[in-house]
């Protein structure tokens, strides 16, 4: 039998690198890749999870008298009353308070003290707390200036917030607040938070001792004080006869020896003087 030739026509020829040749697509490459898309997700729903858990633990840890939400809508709204300071001295839980309503004025921020012999400035104190790093001035805490974002935590509770002059204190570790004072060109300063909803915070107790204490204040009626006490005391004894007396929400304030604080009345009259031989901010209240 004789042997034919064995041809090959064009038909059967395979040409590699032609339109199906995939070189990628090796065994096992779409499983692997299967396996990177399953773990991306898996970081990207525990990095959501971590998000809401904080907004979560944030929102839940103190109890609050007022949403993000009351506290966004009562910065559209003046201080009512007529301008002024009213000052009241009185004793708490064994405590005694000087007391400084505060009645139709505006706030804004102050790196030095103002001129206070000014007849628009009613009153002058202290906001942010400052450490000193290489020289450098670091303000702790959450601090907004006219929008500008200069330093970024949220560790401390309690916040003043202002818009167009109007301002609110408050006690609430979430954004909120924090992202409508930016957007709306307005300020805002953290501070260790004393009193929440009539209760005392105690998680953010990081002062031991007894000094002069001082706080910002508001009551049931949505008021603004501004609150010393006379004699040296611990934050407990503080937050306590805040509480006693009925203010509801308090933030911490560095006091300092200011042994005759500046205010003026509402009928013009200036009392004390303003010391601060240290780089505070200053919170400065106006007509």
């Amino acid at each position: 039998m004789s042997k034919e030739k064995e041809y090959i026509s064009d038909d059967d020829v395979v040409i590699i690198g032609g339109s199906d040749w995939h070189p990628s697509k090796k065994p096992g490459s779409t499983k692997r890749w299967k396996v990177i898309a399953f773990i991306l997700a898996g970081l990207l729903a525990l990095l959501v999870m971590f998000y809401v858990g904080r907004h979560i633990l944030h929102s839940r840890e103190f109890v609050q008298s007022r949403t993000a939400d009351d506290v966004i809508t009562a910065l559209a709204s003046p201080m009512k009353g007529n301008a002024g300071v009213t000052p009241l001295s009185d004793e708490s839980m064994g405590v005694k308070l000087k007391i400084y309503k505060l009645e139709g004025l505006k706030a804004h921020f102050a790196d030095t003290v103002p001129d206070y012999t000014d007849s628009t400035i009613y009153l002058i104190t202290r906001s942010s707390d400052y450490k000193l790093v290489n020289d450098r001035k670091e303000i702790i805490g959450d601090f907004i200036v006219d929008g500008d974002v200069l330093e970024k935590s949220n560790w401390r509770a309690g916040f003043m917030a202002i818009i167009d002059g109007n301002a609110q204190i408050g006690v609430d570790r979430n954004q909120k607040i924090f992202n409508h004072v930016q957007e709306n060109g307005g300020s805002m300063f953290r501070q260790m938070a004393l009193v929440s909803a009539g209760t005392r915070c105690d998680k953010q107790f990081i002062l031991k001792g007894k000094v002069t204490r001082c706080a910002y204040a508001r009551n049931r009626a949505g008021e603004m004080f501004f609150i010393e006490t006379a004699n040296p005391e611990t934050l407990y004894g503080f937050a306590d006869a805040l509480i006693e007396y009925g203010f509801t929400d308090a933030i911490y304030v560095t006091g300092g020896k200011q042994p005759d604080l500046f205010y003026r009345t509402q009928d013009g009259t200036s009392h004390g003087h303003y010391i601060d031989d240290k780089p505070h901010e200053l919170v400065v209240w106006t007509k």
